[in-house]
């Protein structure tokens, strides 16, 4: 009887948490402000993960091949969200190294040559990049927001912040 209930407990925590966050969290959806700062926080994330593929292979350090696999898992929970609320998702049809926003466009091409100079360089390249990432996600997080949209800016947060770790050591 006890492993009956146990198993019941289980599968009504599985159902409430997955099954049913989706209708909790549908009446409260994202503003058209935070809708555009996903689709800029995507390509950020990208920037990121694309900066670092660039120097995992030009300057040679093991840390930024793992740390863009991370900023990928980055733009996969921001892709989720995206598509839970249908909003468009503008890394899906770009190159390595090409952004729709003009602005990340130029910062990509500027820090691949600031980090392409020496190691030393690409670790700084790296803790801007975080540093950005980290002030964009707490402003961000000022706002009221859906929960899932909230996890997941969180998650990437804590992210950005082990990652500037690594990058300072």
């Amino acid at each position: 009887m006890r492993a009956k209930k146990f198993t019941a407990a289980v599968v009504l925590s599985v159902i409430a948490a997955v099954g049913f966050a989706p209708l909790a969290n549908a009446a409260v959806r994202p503003t058209t402000a935070q809708k555009l700062q996903l689709q800029y926080l995507i390509e950020e994330e990208k920037l990121a993960r694309d900066v670092y593929l660039y120097l995992a292979e030009n300057v040679t350090t093991l840390k930024f091949a793992n740390i863009a696999k991370s900023e990928q898992t980055h733009m996969d929970q921001i892709a989720v969200i995206l598509k839970t609320y249908n909003y468009f998702n503008p890394t899906t049809t770009r190159a390595p190294g090409v952004f729709r926003d003009k602005t990340l466009q130029a910062l990509y091409n500027k820090l691949i040559v600031q980090g392409s100079t020496d190691v030393a360089a690409a670790m700084q390249v790296g803790r801007d990049i975080e540093n950005l990432d980290i002030k964009d996600l707490q402003v961000m997080l000022k706002s009221t927001m859906p929960a899932d949209m909230k996890l997941a800016l969180n998650n990437l947060l804590k992210g950005s912040t082990n990652h500037l770790a690594a990058f300072s050591r």
